[in-house]
């Protein structure tokens, strides 16, 4: 195998201003898609907050963040069942991480482990609003900032398929370091 690239996010300021002014930026075309989800659920454009809700919401993004980083630990291990999933995070960054040091995964894979977490909790949380569990304001806005908060996972996929594309990759990543390998 011969190494493309080696991103230490950690090393790259600029990077990690750009992902997070991004996610800030996204922030608004997110909260425009989600109203517009929420009204077709709903059926009316008042968004509304139950009383007991506000007392939860620290809670509800801890639990989005714990939710998140599982589904990615998750995908990692069924992919290579052998190595272990190790968490991580540097929380002065906002950044929090599942990887699996000393494996390496094909681009499809990678698309799952990456895309999983926005797909399946998008779809909870959409799901949690149509039961009438969750209110439109609290669902508005966990829906964007846990899609915020994706804008790196995001990015990883663009790595991957736009700007690696040419190459036969194999992915491996440690922490906050994602490799890319000619396989």
């Amino acid at each position: 195998m011969k190494l493309i690239a080696d991103l230490n996010i950690l090393k790259r300021k600029g990077l990690i201003i750009g992902l997070k002014l991004l996610s800030l930026l996204l922030c608004f075309p997110y909260y425009y898609l989600f109203s517009r989800l929420a009204i077709a659920i709903t059926g009316t454009s008042s968004f509304y907050i139950n009383w007991w809700e506000p007392f939860f919401f620290l809670f509800d993004l801890v639990l989005l963040l714990v939710i998140h980083e599982g589904i990615h630990a998750f995908y990692l291990k069924l992919f290579n069942p052998n190595n272990p999933v190790k968490y991580g995070s540097k929380w002065y960054l906002g950044f929090f991480n599942a990887a699996s040091p000393g494996s390496y995964y094909p681009k499809g894979q990678m698309l799952i482990v990456y895309l999983a977490p926005f797909v399946l909790t998008s779809l909870v949380l959409t799901l949690v609003l149509a039961l009438g569990w969750l209110s439109s304001l609290t669902y508005l806005v966990l829906s964007v900032l846990h899609t915020a908060a994706c804008t790196k996972d995001f990015y990883f996929v663009y790595l991957i398929f736009w700007k690696y594309r040419k190459y036969q990759l194999l992915i491996e990543i440690k922490e906050l370091i994602i490799k890319f390998y000619q396989a």
